[in-house]
């Protein structure tokens, strides 16, 4: 991995911030690379060595993503941690980079699609929708206020939420099985139902459940390709940030009930079919939560667009994935407050400027209807702390471009190896 992280970030950082690495060393391709090792069908889009020798003789993927998981944090205790010891010791481990946003909801949305942020059109945990005429919480599917949008809206449509389909169908088509196990909680979402369609979901209990899972749907033959998509280690970043006790015994908790509840109970021969891939979607920065930069004071309010009632569109996206919707020819005007805010600490983008870079991956593929009616007119993303409308009590943060957020690590190994 430190063979590689150097050039990754030769190539994409500038002044600090990380750009994302599509199809190049992206988590964006992690999903269809990993079944390009069952079918021809599937683009690799990562590189070769990302995947050592696993290309022979592989009849099962698991694709465990460990959500916040970032690679400062892999670094800091792969030598204490059995499964990612071996990892290094016996498989290959090489470094990618979030999407933008480094956020959960549209970054798992590409996960299960294949398509990039500027394809499926879901940009942040927080999104305007036209349908409702207001903010929701994307993946939840819930109003700002916790409310579940259909409760108030009962017409409303969560196939608003991105374009695109599932990958999974595809993936049926070419004669894999596909399976995505996901916390019972998710798995019984409205969105999850969008987003894994054609595979057959399991929703478990707790991690040593998962495991279980994962290797009772390789057991039944292949070829076979999991997703396990864990999200405990994102959620106890938010709380504690990485560098405490508790966010180490919650990594602990879930690499050991994988090894131990998945690895060490298969067949020695299913265990040599099987590649075992273990990724993240993002990683996390510490900030201090005392210090903001407060986006609900009316000098930002004056310049923001307004709804069918008259009333501002609130910031979407997300505290370090601030996306405004502004007032004709207020643009400049915004962005110099913003900057001035923000003491100089943050990268601003215009929409021409983030849609010329590729940001959301613009460069590498045609932009959804969805995307363009979404696409903010001024875009910022500060280096160290948050910037919203409200109060974030959260230490772990992600979203934004920092390498904390946008390096993750990328495990391939096969199962009778990293069992050896």
């Amino acid at each position: 991995m430190t063979e590689f992280a150097p050039d990754l970030r030769e190539e994409y950082e500038e002044d600090g911030y990380v750009f994302p690495a599509y199809r190049d060393r992206c988590f964006a391709d992690a999903t269809e690379s990993a079944l390009s090792l069952l079918s021809s069908d599937f683009e690799r889009n990562l590189p070769e060595e990302a995947f050592g020798d696993l290309p022979a003789g592989v009849e099962n993927v698991v694709l465990l993503v460990v959500d916040g998981f970032g690679l400062d944090q892999w670094t800091r205790l792969r030598d204490d941690l059995p499964l990612l010891d071996a990892f290094e010791a016996a498989g290959t481990v090489t470094p990618l980079t979030s999407t933008y946003p480094s956020e959960t909801a549209a970054a798992i949305t590409t996960l299960h699609t294949g398509l990039l942020p500027a394809e499926h059109g879901l940009l942040g945990w927080h999104q305007y929708l036209d349908s409702v005429g207001e903010s929701v919480q994307t993946l939840p599917f819930l109003l700002e206020d916790g409310t579940p949008v259909r409760d108030e809206y009962p017409l409303a449509d969560p196939r608003e939420l991105f374009e695109g389909e599932a990958i999974y169908g595809d993936a049926e088509a070419a004669g894999i099985d596909t399976h995505v196990t996901q916390p019972e909680h998710i798995a019984g979402s409205v969105s999850s139902e969008l987003t894994t369609a054609g595979a057959e979901t399991h929703g478990y209990w707790n991690v040593a459940d998962m495991a279980v899972t994962v290797r009772d749907a390789v057991a039944e033959g292949g070829p076979t390709h999991v997703t396990a998509y864990v999200p405990n280690v994102d959620s106890i970043s938010h709380v504690t940030g990485t560098e405490a006790d508790r966010y180490d015994a919650q990594v602990r908790m879930v690499t050991e009930a994988f090894r131990t509840g998945f690895l060490d109970n298969l067949d020695p021969e299913t265990a040599e079919e099987t590649a075992v891939l273990l990724t993240a979607d993002h990683g996390h920065t510490n900030v201090d939560e005392g210090v903001a930069v407060d986006l609900s004071v009316p000098e930002v309010q004056d310049y923001l667009a307004r709804n069918n009632d008259g009333q501002p569109i609130p910031p979407m996206g997300g505290p370090r994935n601030v996306q405004f919707h502004v007032r004709d020819g207020r643009v400049e005007e915004l962005r110099e407050h913003v900057e001035t805010e923000a003491g100089g600490d943050v990268l601003t983008f215009t929409e021409a400027e983030y849609r010329n870079r590729g940001l959301f991956g613009s460069n590498h593929a045609a932009t959804s209807a969805t995307f363009d009616r979404r696409a903010p007119d001024l875009l910022a993303v500060h280096r160290d702390h948050v910037m919203w409308y409200e109060p974030d009590d959260k230490i772990g943060v992600h979203g934004g471009m920092t390498p904390e957020e946008m390096l993750v690590p990328f495990a391939a190994a096969r199962g009778s190896d990293l069992r050896d």
